[in-house]
């Protein structure tokens, strides 16, 4: 079925085009008569006339749109995506997420495409200080944005919501030294288009801060960098953990950045002749419901996704002149939930 225009419901009307879509397209429908708005508006109704968004955002300078950039559709990111596309629905904003893959051009073309007016404001919810020239025309230009990032930076910039995970990394490493736990493992995510040591510097140097002074030590031969974006995420973690636990055999601790790998490293840990729970522990960040069903269930740092969403669209609609900002602090802190993975069984 052919698209219906402005033209063909002019003609069934009798009225110009540039009265329709005064009624149909734009803001100014009152300076039509009511009469003639209803006649208008039933013929389109009729013909199932869809008005042109291109269109009304020409006119109007606004697109109804938001721009949201992730790393990548995982469970953790999906689940800001969900609120905030809620969120933005409520107030009749349009969502359009793209995943970034940690590769800095595709987060610098959607930022391009915010600047062009393509959308009203952009979120980031990874924010890497590395790529921080990309938002300097939305920052000049005062665009609409707000980040996400972690609480670990000496600069922040204004519209940006913290995360600390200080306390409890913290508290994590001390449950984990309370329980006779000495040598750890990381394994983190990654990318192909960054040079770790640069794009995880701010996880990193927290790590190895809040480590110091502890009886633990991070085995610089177990850290594990699993590219974001490699084929069959899932098995390369599972045989790095493997030649890991192969190679550094007095390793008893694995901190797992990515839920998501969590099976993986279980299974790794089972065939290596490991106890999770007994002779190395395991801990992970992100709360996602898998992790209640592993046995045994995984210990797990996680962030309150949903307040932060709130206040992440709060920012947003306050910069586009929506709601007026009602809260003062832009940190939240992350928490620790300790389950079997890291007590160990006597």
């Amino acid at each position: 079925m052919s698209c219906i225009t402005l033209k063909q419901v002019a003609e069934l009307t009798g009225k110009s085009e540039a009265t329709v879509s005064l009624v149909l397209n734009s803001k100014q429908f009152h300076r039509v008569s009511p009469k003639t708005r209803r006649e208008i508006e039933a013929v389109a109704e009729r013909l199932g006339y869809t008005p042109n968004l291109q269109a009304q955002a020409l006119v109007r300078g606004k697109t109804r749109s938001i721009a949201i950039t992730a790393v990548g559709m995982t469970p953790f990111y999906n689940e800001y995506i969900r609120r905030l596309t809620h969120l933005f629905e409520k107030q009749n904003y349009n969502v359009f997420a793209f995943e970034t893959m940690l590769n800095p051009e595709r987060e610098k073309q959607v930022v391009n495409w915010v600047s062009q007016g393509l959308f009203d404001g952009c979120i980031c919810l990874e924010y890497n200080y590395s790529n921080r020239s990309f938002y300097d025309t939305l920052v000049k230009n005062g665009m609409p944005h707000v980040f996400r990032g972690w609480n670990a930076l000496e600069f922040y910039p204004e519209h940006m919501i913290r995360v600390d995970y200080r306390s409890a990394i913290s508290e994590l490493f001390a449950h984990l030294e309370t329980q006779g736990y000495r040598r750890l493992s990381v394994i983190i995510d990654g990318s192909s288009y960054f040079v770790e040591e640069d794009s995880f510097s701010v996880r990193k140097s927290l790590y190895y801060e809040l480590i110091h002074n502890r009886q633990l030590t991070i085995d610089p031969d177990a850290w594990i960098t699993v590219p974001i974006d490699v084929e069959n995420h899932l098995h390369y973690s599972y045989e790095k953990t493997r030649e890991m636990l192969a190679r550094c055999p007095d390793v008893d601790i694995l901190i797992v950045q990515s839920a998501a790998d969590i099976p993986a490293v279980y299974k790794a840990a089972a065939e290596a002749g490991r106890r999770i729970g007994a002779d190395l522990a395991v801990a992970t960040f992100d709360r996602i419901p898998m992790l209640d069903y592993m046995a045994p269930p995984v210990t797990y740092i996680h962030e309150p996704c949903e307040a932060i969403a709130d206040l992440v669209a709060a920012e947003m609609l306050a910069q586009l002149g929506v709601t007026e900002m009602n809260f003062s602090s832009r940190k939240v802190e992350a928490v620790l939930s300790v389950n079997d993975s890291t007590l160990k069984t006597m």
